[in-house]
């Protein structure tokens, strides 16, 4: 029995030492899986690593014989005009080269791609460095486009000169490497690098470039044959001007045709850009003019400035808060320059919801027409204001502050050229308006009001937008009138077809400048304010539904 018991013991320790050798050699081997798992991450990593920096040799490689090409092609190029002792071409010439062409931003018929080597597929593959005429040509369209055609690119307009305001700040730049700004294309300057100034003195280009309205003075439409008549007029003034001052006739050199007159070394399609151009132009102008005209006629038609029909008077009586304009050339002591909410939106306890000015019948008569022919004066120079603005905004000499206007984060910037020009149209429509100035002459341009020219030119921008539609309907009250069911609303309603019109001009005359609105008043930024206001409001008018029956459908965007 001992025998046994002694042999159970050394079995029995047997196992034990068997089984902690098998977990000594289990956790080694644990071990050395880890051991080995770090080993191979940390190859991995070298391996990367290596491979990036392949990758970054074989870049630097390539940029050493594009590079070494280039100064070959240098070399190349200098040989050639060793041998052949031709000059390389002027500057202006290498200018018109790189420029777009002068009418609509969708026009072009210049190579605006940057030159490029033929293993090339795709601007991508450059530097950005390397597209900086591509980039500043764009733009520069974008920019051109939005002042030929200020109703397209709301939105986007906003921000394309935002970006490039930053795009103007020294130090972006020069991380950029270059700027992407250029210089908007205009017509003389494009005409001159050709030679071919001489047409903007010809009389025929007045003809050429005309506007042909179809509607005469008072709304009613022209004769069809009278209209087809003046285009046919004008396209033979515009085929002369390009037989003349053109190159080319017809496509062909002018060497080989019979017309000796020709001296200009502009082709006839870059021509036909110019006269549309300017003819685009002529056209804004006046369809933003037009509805101007005709308030201010129908003010005139329809009331005394020294008496008034009884029910239609042009009175005002402001709440509490509101004040008098008084007759001052030059506004107030305040007026005259720029300040921080001059009688705008910083009066303090003002109610900026109801009228705010008190006028009399012949006070408000005279504060309407006044400023009606500033904005009369403000829409026939809105190109050059257009041009001012964008000098303004993208400056190097004056930028931006991020300030809270009240109305947000703005960036307020001075605005000196459009200052300047607006005070010239102000002073000139003071000297022509033959009696004394009503209400301040507070010009508000980057203050709170008006922070910026992108805030100016929007709000001048607005003005044919809502005073198209009330023109729209004055005129149209006889034609919807024609439907007897119409015709019974409005009598029942109204009294008569010359009671509604005198409605809705009384309204817009009293409550269209009454000084009310967030940054309203008497001020040259508040009378566009106050109207502005007033279209926000006219759902709850009387006349609204004759409104609808017109065909209205609201003052913004557009009428469909």
């Amino acid at each position: 029995s001992n025998k046994v018991k002694s042999s159970s013991s050394s079995s029995s320790s047997n196992f034990e030492n068997l089984s902690l050798d098998t977990e000594n050699n289990n956790h080694k081997s644990r071990k050395a899986s880890k051991q080995a798992e770090k080993a191979k991450k940390k190859l991995m990593k070298k391996l990367k690593k290596k491979q990036m920096l392949e990758k970054q040799q074989q870049e630097l490689l390539e940029d050493l014989n594009e590079l070494e090409g280039d100064i070959d092609d240098v070399k190349g190029d200098k040989g050639e005009e060793g041998e052949e002792g031709e000059q390389a071409p002027p500057p202006n010439q290498m200018e018109r080269e790189d420029d777009t062409t002068t009418s609509n931003s969708n026009s072009n018929t210049h190579n605006n791609t940057p030159a490029t080597s033929p293993n090339v597929t795709s601007i991508a593959q450059l530097k950005p460095k390397q597209n900086a005429a591509f980039f500043q040509n764009i733009f520069e369209i974008g920019r051109r486009n939005k002042v030929l055609n200020p109703s397209k690119m709301r939105g986007t307009y906003g921000k394309l000169m935002h970006l490039l305001q930053d795009t103007q700040s020294p130090t972006i730049a020069r991380s950029l490497g270059f700027t992407l700004y250029k210089d908007l294309i205009m017509v003389r300057p494009f005409l001159e690098q050709y030679g071919a100034l001489d047409i903007l003195e010809d009389e025929r280009l007045v003809y050429a470039t005309m506007f042909v309205n179809t509607r005469d003075g008072y709304g009613a439409l022209i004769q069809r044959d009278i209209v087809e008549g003046q285009v046919k007029k004008k396209k033979e003034y515009i085929n002369q001007l390009l037989n003349e001052y053109s190159s080319s006739i017809d496509g062909t050199n002018s060497s080989t045709t019979t017309n000796s007159t020709t001296k200009n070394k502009i082709s006839r399609e870059d021509l036909q850009l110019c006269i549309d151009s300017i003819t685009d132009a002529i056209a804004v102008v006046e369809s933003n003019v037009e509805p101007i005209n005709r308030m201010i006629q129908l003010l005139e038609e329809n009331f005394n400035q020294h008496s008034y029909e009884k029910g239609y008077s042009l009175e005002l009586r402001g709440s509490g808060n509101s004040f008098a304009s008084s007759y001052n050339r030059y506004g107030s002591s305040s007026g005259g320059g720029y300040g921080f909410g001059a009688f705008g939106s910083s009066f303090s306890g003002r109610d900026s919801s109801g009228p705010t000015l008190s006028h009399s019948h012949s006070t408000q008569y005279t504060f309407v027409w006044q400023s009606l022919h500033l904005w009369k004066e403000v829409q026939k120079n809105m190109h050059k204001l257009w041009v001012c603005a964008d000098d303004d905004l993208l400056s190097t000499t004056s930028s931006y502050q991020l300030l809270n206007t009240g109305q947000g984060l703005n960036r307020v910037q001075s605005c000196p050229k459009v200052g300047k020009i607006m005070r010239h149209l102000l002073s000139k429509t003071q000297k022509a308006a033959g009696s004394p100035w009503v209400g301040l002459s507070v010009i508000h341009l980057g203050d709170r009001d008006v922070p910026n020219a992108l805030v100016f030119i929007d709000k001048y921008t607005q003005i044919p937008r809502f005073l198209s539609p009330v023109v729209e309907f004055i005129d149209g009250i006889s034609s919807i009138c024609s439907n007897e069911h119409i015709a019974k609303y409005v009598k029942d309603e109204f009294g008569s077809e010359r009671c509604l019109k005198m409605n809705v001009l009384v309204d817009y005359f009293k409550h269209g400048f009454d000084g009310s609105g967030d940054d309203g008043g008497s001020c040259i930024d508040g009378r566009l304010t106050s109207s502005w206001n007033w279209t926000s409001r006219i759902a709850k008018k009387n006349y609204y539904h004759a409104f609808m029956l017109n065909g209205f459908q609201g003052f913004d965007g557009d009428f469909k």
